[in-house]
């Protein structure tokens, strides 16, 4: 059985939080890290189906 990650919805979230969120952050505590990722969550759950730079714009006024 072969497995696609891509296929899989929660897989894409998580590769777009990575990709936006924790990949090259500069925070300087794990508190400012999960506040940006309860943040990115918060506003993909809000704007179901914006696209990533919608989400990211909700990102740096959360931040």
């Amino acid at each position: 059985m072969c497995y696609f990650p891509q296929a899989n919805r929660i897989e894409r979230v998580w590769l777009d939080l990575h990709a936006n969120v924790t990949r090259n952050h500069r925070c300087r505590a794990l508190n400012g890290l999960m506040a940006r990722v309860h943040a990115y969550l918060a506003a993909r759950n809000t704007q179901r189906h914006a696209s990533p730079c919608l989400r990211r714009a909700e990102l740096r006024r959360a931040a």
